[in-house]
């Protein structure tokens, strides 16, 4: 590793993509309690050096997040390190900093087991593990002042990049943020995990926060909403609890999946629900699935759930992998090579934030290295995340089966002749060098006649979609990648 403690401006680029890392690991509220005021102290080839403002921030972080940073650094730097945790405040006594976090239930519905407060904690505060202490209720914006909840302000929408994935989610979230609780009432986001949903809910509140600071937003987890019921049921303050949650503008929960199995819950929000739309106020909820396919979800809540906008939010496109990495690398200051981008983009495919940490791992590890962004680099980098080739496929092999079986020659396939038979066979041997040899889509088109790499693009997608309606393409297929893998001729 070349930084040093000396080298203090590159020690805090590299801690900012190791805070990135946690982030994309933890929802928002653990990471702004945990997290927010954790201060780089140094940074050096075999240590990290981190400062927090009291004891008990420190041994929770021990206790709890200790393996997430150090995931996070391994990510980042490509290495281990030890890492050291420093109280650099006044210290609290042990007394003070003592406490632990019990699993409460409400007929059968459990509190979140994973350790974290419901509010991020106040300058100058420490969080508070009692259990008998009542989370704040709840992450809200009052009228006149800024919102207690964190918002990143790189979830806005001109940071999302659109594509034919997720057009109609982010044109729906855009018109809400425009005009709430006219269009889309509730608006409902739904796919898989890291593919924008978070960062289209933190747009509408960024965009309604810019156009009137005094709009009362709700802003918060299922999980967090589960719990701050819990806590109510408990400690007796339904009225307050019920109170704050029905007298915003705008009602936004992110993961609202976890309502699964939890019907005292349902039944809760079911009423919250019905108490703002009444009162004609915007409700914005995301979701690993549809309603439909929540388990265990009540009839009547699916039915509400889909009275304004069902949206998918399926995995982007190649274009869009590609204009997303453009994007995340300029926003950290590096221009990425377009063979660098592509290598990228063609190897990370279904979540958006593996494709940011392959970014941030990139261009991280050219940074401690002090080396340019090059195709070689970034193999370098993603070498351990990336499974190598179990077997040892090459271009000639491929060629010389194709073109045995087609009863052409290994020439024919490397022109620029486009007879049907030809163009097919060199289709198909694009599509097994893809599949079998790991190599970019530029790579195979510079071996198989200099093509362009949307060539090889359009040879495997459409070898893909044959094979899933034409049976005698995926015999031969099959048999291809038989004895290709097993070595015979």
């Amino acid at each position: 590793m070349i930084v040093t403690e000396e080298q203090f401006p590159e020690s805090e680029f590299l801690w900012k993509q190791i805070l990135a890392d946690i982030r994309s690991k933890l929802n928002r509220q653990r990471f702004e309690t945990w997290f927010r005021r954790v201060t780089l102290l140094g940074l050096d080839e075999s240590k990290l050096r981190i400062g927090v403002p009291n004891v008990f921030l420190r041994n929770w972080l021990q206790d709890y997040y200790l393996e997430t940073l150090k995931e996070s650094v391994e990510q980042v730097l490509s290495q281990a390190l030890l890492i050291e945790i420093e109280v650099i405040d006044a210290p609290e006594t042990e007394s003070s900093t003592n406490g632990s976090s019990s699993d409460t239930s409400v007929h059968g519905e459990s509190r979140s087991a994973a350790p974290a407060p419901s509010a991020s904690p106040g300058p100058g505060t420490s969080p508070s593990p009692s259990p008998s202490s009542s989370p704040t209720l709840p992450l809200t914006v009052e009228r006149g002042r800024q919102p207690d909840f964190h918002l990143n302000d790189q979830y806005k929408f001109e940071n999302f990049v659109v594509g034919p994935g997720n057009r109609l989610a982010h044109a729906a979230a855009l018109a809400v943020s425009e005009s709430p609780a006219t269009v889309y009432n509730p608006l409902f986001m739904h796919g898989s995990v890291g593919l924008g949903k978070t960062h289209l809910l933190q747009a509408i509140c960024h965009t309604l926060l810019e156009r009137n600071p005094n709009t009362r937003i709700l802003y918060l987890s299922c999980e967090e909403f589960i719990n701050h019921f819990i806590s109510a049921v408990e400690n007796g303050d339904l009225d307050a609890f019920r109170n704050r949650y029905r007298h915003g503008d705008i009602i936004l929960v992110d993961d609202i999946h976890f309502l699964a199995n939890k019907e005292r819950t349902q039944e809760e929000f079911f009423h919250t629900f019905n108490t703002l739309y009444n009162a004609k106020k915007q409700i914005v909820l995301s979701s690993d699935s549809p309603p439909k396919e929540i388990p265990s979800l009540q009839d009547r809540l699916v039915s509400r759930f889909k009275w304004g906008m069902v949206a998918e939010i399926e995995p982007p496109d190649y274009e869009t992998r590609m204009a997303i990495i453009k994007k995340k690398a300029k926003a950290r200051g590096r221009d990425l090579p377009d063979d660098v981008a592509q290598f990228l983009a063609e190897n990370f495919s279904q979540n958006i934030r593996e494709i940011e940490g392959a970014v941030l791992k990139t261009v991280g590890y050219a940074s401690l290295n002090g080396s340019p962004i090059t195709l070689s680099l970034a193999r370098e980098a993603m070498k351990d995340v990336i499974a190598p080739s179990a077997n040892a496929v090459t271009f000639d092999a491929i060629l010389q089966m194709v073109a045995e079986d087609h009863d052409l020659k290994i020439s024919d396939l490397l022109a620029r002749r486009r007879t049907k038979q030809i163009a097919f066979a060199r289709q198909l041997a694009m599509y097994l060098a893809r599949k079998l040899t790991g190599h970019s889509y530029e790579e195979i088109g510079g071996y198989i006649g200099g093509r362009d790499h949307t060539t090889v693009l359009y040879a495997y997608e459409k070898v893909q979609k044959l094979l899933e309606t034409d049976d005698n393409v995926r015999v031969v297929v099959d048999r291809f990648v038989n004895r290709l893998r097993n070595g015979s001729s």
